[in-house]
């Protein structure tokens, strides 16, 4: 890939256009001496054979409409130090999927990610208060997405915001329209705020969520939520792990479907797990060849339902 740089009035170097065809590309961290910062205005755009890209470890900014159109690009990974992605930066990258946000980024544009449809896992470096810097992507978004929160202090959540969307009705008798939302997507994304996330709040919502999603995005919510608890309060956590059990078999064979067996221990809290559950996971195991998940369950059940002497009356 061929690149066109100048130099600024500060000395940084910007990239203003990357012509070719190479399916995966580095930017390089100088050009003649000088540290590249900025990512021009169209650099990148409508390059269709792109699937991944390094940045420069110098990058400062990334311009409007900069990498729009990059429909095969598949992840991106911006450097520390990044401070600015304006608006449409990376508009219509219909096959993005992944993208990892730095804890220096101060500025993210109008539709910075808008028509990524693909874009399901985000992870945010950040500190606690200021996880508003995703609240760009989750406005431009009604589908599900997974946002992954790395705190300065070591700590980490894993939150889903679900999908939603509206539908409206004529009442023409009233001469109005009727709206109904469809999907807990929207309440979730109100969590954030410009104060930061509200943990409590978030997690107030799953009461209906089980009512307005569909079961997989519950399990898939609840268990993302327990295995990163920050901020979880105990009764929250023990409403997450009550449904979760609730839900049956389905629940074990979410487990085997999504490799996430290892999390069966969770749902052993509280009285025994019932042994019709416990037998169809078995099967579901053995059916789907996880040994690992098989061993678990009969070790429960083998525990809890062990074989009862036989007796006889005299």
């Amino acid at each position: 890939m061929e690149f066109t740089f100048e130099i600024m009035a500060d000395g940084g170097a910007r990239l203003l256009k990357a012509e070719g065809a190479d399916k995966v590309v580095s930017v390089p961290d100088l050009w003649q001496g000088h540290p590249v910062t900025d990512i021009g205005e169209y650099a990148f755009y409508e390059q269709r054979e792109m699937t991944r890209i390094h940045l420069p470890e110098t990058l400062k900014k990334i311009e409007d409409h900069a990498f729009a159109e990059c429909r095969f690009l598949e992840q991106i990974e911006f450097p520390e130090g990044t401070e600015r992605i304006d608006d449409y930066a990376f508009y219509n990258c219909t096959r993005l999927a992944r993208a990892v946000l730095p804890g220096t980024l101060e500025h993210m544009g109008y539709g910075a990610f808008r028509n990524d449809s693909d874009l399901r896992d985000i992870h945010l470096y950040t500190v606690q208060g200021m996880e508003s810097q995703i609240n760009t992507i989750l406005s431009d978004t009604n589908f599900e997405l997974t946002v992954t929160f790395h705190y300065a202090d070591g700590n980490v959540s894993q939150l889903v915001f679900t999908d939603f969307f509206y539908e409206e009705t004529a009442n023409e008798e009233a001469r109005q329209f009727n709206h109904k939302t469809y999907g807990s997507g929207s309440l979730y994304r109100n969590c954030i705020s410009s104060v930061g996330l509200d943990y409590m709040k978030y997690d107030e919502i799953f009461e209906l969520t089980i009512h307005r999603d569909e079961p997989e995005t519950v399990m898939d919510l609840a268990l993302k939520r327990l295995s990163y608890p920050y901020e979880l309060a105990s009764q929250a956590r023990k409403f997450y792990i009550d449904h979760l059990r609730s839900m049956g078999a389905r629940v074990l064979f979410y487990l085997v479907e999504t490799k996430r067996w290892h999390m069966f221990p969770l749902l052993t809290e509280g009285d025994p797990l019932p042994k019709d559950m416990l037998d169809a996971g078995i099967e579901f195991g053995r059916k789907n060849q996880v040994p690992e998940f098989v061993s678990m369950l009969m070790q429960y059940k083998n525990t809890h339902y062990s074989s009862m002497k036989k007796t006889f009356d005299l």
